[in-house]
């Protein structure tokens, strides 16, 4: 995210990318893009959408992508100031490009040791959403309509709600939003900034069964799939934060605290392992099997 100093406020710019056959991948780099701009506190947003697409890429799937970045604007309030299309011999998926812009007022980012961790939502949920847009076929062969359908309806948790507006209310100025490389990315960047160490139990980190077994099928790690409308976010107070996000109907749970070390550590009952720099994220293994399709 880049961030412009002006009378008062600041102009703040975020950049995401999706790629992929569904005709989703415009509404998930919005997302992920506004998202930031959320966690920033920035409003009068504004967005940019290039699409890049391979030779040969049909013109009715190119015009759902439009149509549903379009729509997904409308509904959130954002003014959608330009959208051009580019086709390419140098793409071998589809590319959507988005840039939304907005202003926000002055806040300082407070990472101190021994301040708790809080995870939104669950991690790797906007991964499994991606998978299954992309593999919709062979996951009905593998798994029960119904379990399709509740994978589809948490299509709209990639956008960040009211946790971040009540976050802020109650002091919270940090929130790294779970995007490439999943949950133990996220951490990892989250200790970068701060630097200062970390330690994070991971039988509090939140999971869907659902994103499980969906990984299971892959042979996935969910923790290294993308999650965009998760957020981490560092509090004094975090079972008070999360016990008052709950109240609210929003999911978020402690799940480890700042330490006054470089060490980086997640525990696993007797095991402990070291948080690695950020992997790709896991689902690059799918798109690296999704063929070109019209």
């Amino acid at each position: 995210m880049m961030s412009t100093k002006l009378q008062g406020e600041r102009a703040v710019s975020a950049t995401a990318f999706a790629c992929g056959q569904s005709k989703e991948i415009g509404v998930h780099a919005l997302a992920e893009s506004l998202n930031e701009l959320a966690a920033a506190g920035a409003g009068a947003v504004e967005a940019r959408v290039h699409i890049m697409i391979p030779d040969g890429y049909g013109r009715p799937r190119l015009a759902a992508v439009q149509k549903l970045i379009e729509k997904a604007c409308g509904a959130r309030g954002v003014t959608l100031i330009f959208l051009e299309q580019y086709k390419t011999p140098a793409a071998a998926l589809p590319l959507v490009s988005v840039t939304c812009t907005g202003t926000a007022e002055y806040t300082d980012r407070v990472i101190r040791p021994g301040q708790d961790i809080v995870l939104t939502k669950w991690a790797g949920l906007g991964g499994m959403v991606r998978i299954l847009q992309e593999k919709e076929d062979e996951l009905e062969e593998r798994f029960a309509p119904a379990f399709i359908k509740q994978i589809k309806e948490y299509a709209g948790e990639i956008f960040a709600g009211e946790e971040l507006p009540a976050a802020r209310q109650m002091g919270v100025s940090v929130f790294c939003q779970v995007t490439e490389g999943g949950i133990f990315a996220a951490l990892w960047n989250l200790a970068r900034e701060a630097e200062t160490g970390l330690s994070v139990d991971m039988k509090k980190i939140p999971v869907r069964q659902e994103t499980i077994e969906v990984c299971e099928n892959y042979r996935l790690n969910p923790y290294q799939l993308m999650s965009a409308g998760s957020f981490l976010m560092v509090a004094d107070n975090g079972r008070e934060l999360a016990r008052e996000l709950t109240g609210r109907g929003m999911k978020a749970a402690v799940i480890g605290r700042m330490t006054d070390n470089n060490d980086k550590v997640i525990q696993n009952g007797e095991e402990i392992r070291f948080i690695d720099r950020p992997a790709p994220d896991e689902l690059n293994k799918i798109l690296g099997h999704t063929k070109r399709g019209e």
